[in-house]
């Protein structure tokens, strides 16, 4: 997404969240997959002194493409890595936060629009869509100063 028609945006990803109590172990065994990133309640930060814990269990499972490309095709490949899953996944809901997190970094504002056959399978497999948009604020305030300078040199 890094082109003429997409200047706004600096990357993008797509990972199935499943977050709650309990060993994380126990949702590896459900869904018999390895995990891209995992922790349980209880164990220790790995960024943090010895005695600080983790509060909650956190199960992740990454889609494997690059971040320059498309949250519809992050999903997609989730959705088709997870397509026997169904069943599992949805064992998994209600004792667990289960959903698909959509993430975006940009220059200003964010739009997406989830392609409708994507929309119809997420439902299907029980799975909502969380969206964290970052604006980069530093690329904002150049923006912001270069037009304060350019209304300089019109007067």
């Amino acid at each position: 997404m890094f082109s003429a028609n997409h200047p706004e945006i600096y990357r993008q990803y797509a990972y199935l969240s499943i977050t709650g109590y309990g060993p994380s172990d126990d949702i590896t065994k459900i869904l018999k997959t390895t995990p891209s990133d995992e922790w349980s309640e209880g164990d220790p930060w790995k960024d943090k002194p010895p005695n600080e814990k983790r509060f909650s269990t956190s199960w992740r499972l990454n889609s494997g493409l690059k971040e320059t490309e498309s949250l519809n095709a992050h999903i997609r490949v989730l959705l088709r890595n997870l397509r026997r899953k169904r069943l599992e996944l949805l064992s998994l809901t209600g004792k667990y936060d289960v959903k698909v997190v959509c993430v975006s970094y940009n220059l200003q504002s964010f739009s997406f629009e989830l392609d409708f056959e994507l929309q119809r399978t997420l439902t299907d497999f029980g799975l909502r869509l969380w969206f964290d948009a970052y604006i980069d604020h530093q690329a904002h305030e150049t923006i912001a100063d270069l037009r304060q300078q350019l209304s300089q040199y019109q007067k």
